[in-house]
């Protein structure tokens, strides 16, 4: 069986063409997802936030940065690569959703699997966590842990935006990759 990766890459190059019709703009995007989900008979969910934007189907999301200079305020994908890079080396890569970089004709996707349980009655993250889980996280400014931002995996939280590291930084408004009602059950 094809890992959720092959097929995430798979997906970038089918829908790439609509991706340029619409210049990887965000509300332009959204509506050649929709056109995109008709022509191929998919269910592919489009969210975004202030610099990126997911598209969400299957077992994968692949993000997309359409706003390079808000995501240098913010963070990206970038981000995300180290900071996975570093808690895989501090034993803390469970609480994080894999991100893996995929550059399609000159353009950078990131490609995660899709995580359920992400619901506006989560909470913070911090009160899902252990001790140690907050402190590491906290070590290393991960501030934007707000009920969008996280699900589950295996009964424990799983952190899918973790972009942001700032230390001043906590926006209910960043990137929201929240699915609809009926798929927040726990996974």
């Amino acid at each position: 069986m094809r890992s959720y990766i092959e097929r995430a890459q798979d997906f970038v190059k089918q829908i790439f063409p609509y991706l340029m019709e619409a210049n990887f703009q965000r509300w332009a995007t959204q509506r050649v997802v929709r056109e995109f989900n008709y022509i191929y008979h998919r269910k592919v969910l489009f969210r975004s936030g202030i610099a990126r934007f997911a598209l969400i189907t299957s077992d994968y999301v692949v993000k997309y940065t359409y706003d390079p200079e808000e995501a240098s305020e913010v963070g990206g994908g970038e981000e995300e690569i180290a900071l996975y890079e570093q808690a895989e080396k501090d034993g803390f890569a469970y609480l994080f959703a894999k991100v893996t970089r995929f550059v399609y004709n000159d353009h950078v996707f990131y490609i995660m699997p899709r995580i359920y349980g992400i619901s506006e009655g989560n909470g913070y993250a911090e009160y899902r966590m252990t001790r140690e889980e907050r402190a590491w996280c906290d070590s290393h400014n991960l501030s934007d842990l707000h009920c969008n931002n996280y699900g589950f995996r295996n009964g424990h939280i799983c952190i899918v935006d973790y972009a942001c590291t700032l230390e001043e930084y906590d926006s209910y408004e960043s990137e929201s990759f929240i699915t609809s009602e009926e798929e927040v059950s726990e996974g």
